[in-house]
C-alpha cells in the first residue's frame, strides 16, 4: 500500500502540492489526472524522492518514506518510469535491462534471471530484435518498451508510470495497454498512472484521483467517473 497524506511541495517559495492526499492499494491500478501543469508530474516525483517534501507524510507499506533516499526507495520496490523514459544512450538495449534487473539490489541465480528476462520479452517481442542497438537510436515507441520493461525488472512493488502512450504509435499503445491488463489481473503490484485520455483510464484503472492546481479535487472509483467531474476538471 502507498500513502500520501496532506504532502507539500514547492519549488523554491512557490507553494505547487497543496495537501495532496491519497491511497493506493497494493496490486490496485490508479489513474492520476488533471490538466497540463495541475502538479501530477511532481507528485510523482515527490513519491519517488526527487522533489523533498516540505510537509505531510508518504507511507510505504506502513514504513513512513518521506525523507528517504531515492535509491532506498527504489530498493523498497517504488519504480518511476518518467515521461523522459530516462533510457542510458550509449547503452545498448541488453544493457539497460540489465540494469533494470540489478536495481532490485537482491541475489538471484541465472534461472531467476532468465526468467524475469523472458517475461519481458514475451510482453516485448520487439526487444528482442533490438537488444544490442544503444538506447538513444530507438524511436519512442522502442523507448518505452524498453522502459516499462526495465521498470519491470526492478521487480516492483509500486510502478509509477507518466502519461506512458504519450508521443508513441497506436499500435505500441495498444501493446502497454495489454501489459498494463495483464498486470491488472494478476495483481502482482499497484500501479499509478498520470494519463490524459479517459478512455485509457477508463479501461485499465480500477480507481482515479483528479488534481487542479495543486490539490486532489476528485478521487474514487473509475467506473463512478461523472460526466460532470469530467467536464469541470478534465476538458479544456
Amino acid at each position: 500500500m502507498l500513502q500520501l497524506h496532506r504532502i507539500n511541495v514547492y519549488y523554491g517559495e512557490s507553494h505547487i502540492l497543496r495537501d495532496v492526499s491519497f491511497t493506493i492499494e497494493a496490486g490496485q491500478v490508479a489513474c492520476l489526472m488533471g490538466r497540463n501543469g495541475v502538479g501530477k508530474t511532481t507528485t510523482l516525483k515527490a513519491i519517488m524522492g526527487l522533489l523533498p517534501v516540505r510537509s505531510g507524510a508518504i507511507v510505504m507499506d506502513g514504513a513512513d518514506i518521506t525523507t528517504g533516499a531515492t535509491d532506498r526507495r527504489a530498493r523498497k520496490g517504488l519504480v518511476y518510469v518518467p515521461q523522459g523514459r530516462e533510457i542510458i544512450p550509449h547503452l545498448t538495449v541488453r544493457e539497460n535491462l540489465q540494469l533494470g534487473f540489478w536495481a532490485q539490489g537482491t541475489k538471484s541465480d541465472r534461472t531467476a534471471e532468465k526468467a524475469a528476462f523472458d517475461e519481458v520479452y514475451q510482453l516485448f517481442p520487439k526487444l528482442t530484435q533490438i537488444l544490442e542497438r544503444p538506447g538513444g537510436v530507438l524511436s519512442g515507441g522502442e523507448q518505452q518498451q524498453l522502459a516499462i520493461g526495465r521498470a519491470i525488472l526492478s521487480a516492483p512493488k509500486v510502478l509509477l508510470l507518466d502519461e506512458p502512450t504519450e508521443g508513441i504509435q497506436p499500435s505500441v499503445v495498444d501493446q502497454i495497454e495489454d501489459v498494463i491488463i495483464g498486470f491488472k489481473k494478476t495483481r502482482r503490484f499497484a500501479i499509478l498512472l498520470v494519463e490524459q485520455g479517459l478512455h485509457f483510464a477508463a479501461r485499465l484503472a480500477d480507481a482515479y484521483v483528479i488534481m487542479a492546481k495543486g490539490a486532489v479535487v476528485a478521487a474514487g472509483r473509475t467506473n463512478e467517473l461523472s460526466a460532470d467531474e469530467v467536464k469541470r476538471h478534465l476538458v479544456v
